[in-house]
């Protein structure tokens, strides 16, 4: 009995292993964006926050989802918080411009671009400078701790 359950957990383990080693191979670049910050909107000095999730590229099954992005933003002071969805694209190494809209642009339409640090690298923490520049509510302003994560498949050797 007890050298069934050893070998059913030796294969419950190759199992996951093998799950693991196929989910990471098919693993896609994602860039997450979370902070607040302040600004002038709509001449209304307000925070501004956001948590926006994207994947830059993303192999089958599932490359419908490319360069796709998701998540929230809010202007306190304008009392709007709402859904948004748009797009990535890296413009240098490690700079990020995330433009994005609720569904109903004329409530949210932003530019969200991240800052590199002084050695020309993302911080690890809530240490980032992301810039938010928005037609809708027209204005502009800055996060200075933001968290900017970068993750994606294992390097190519």
């Amino acid at each position: 009995m007890r050298r069934n359950r050893t070998i059913v957990g030796f294969c419950t383990a190759l199992m996951l292993l093998g799950y693991v080693t196929i989910t990471r191979a098919e693993a896609s670049e994602q860039i997450i964006f979370s902070g607040v910050g302040f600004g002038t909107f709509d001449g209304t000095e307000t925070p501004v926050g956001f948590w926006i999730w994207c994947q830059e590229n993303n192999p089958s099954p599932h490359a419908e989802y490319a360069g796709e992005c998701a998540g929230a933003m809010y202007f306190y002071a304008l009392g709007i918080t709402k859904a948004i969805e748009g797009d990535v694209d890296e413009l240098e190494e490690g700079v990020y411009q995330m433009t994005v809209a609720s569904r109903n642009a004329a409530s949210v339409a932003c530019i969200l671009t991240n800052e590199l640090n002084e050695e020309g690298e993302v911080e690890h923490g809530p240490n980032n400078t992301v810039r938010v520049d928005c037609a809708t509510p027209n204005g502009s302003g800055v996060s200075t701790n933001a968290v900017v994560n970068v993750t994606g498949p294992p390097e190519e050797e």
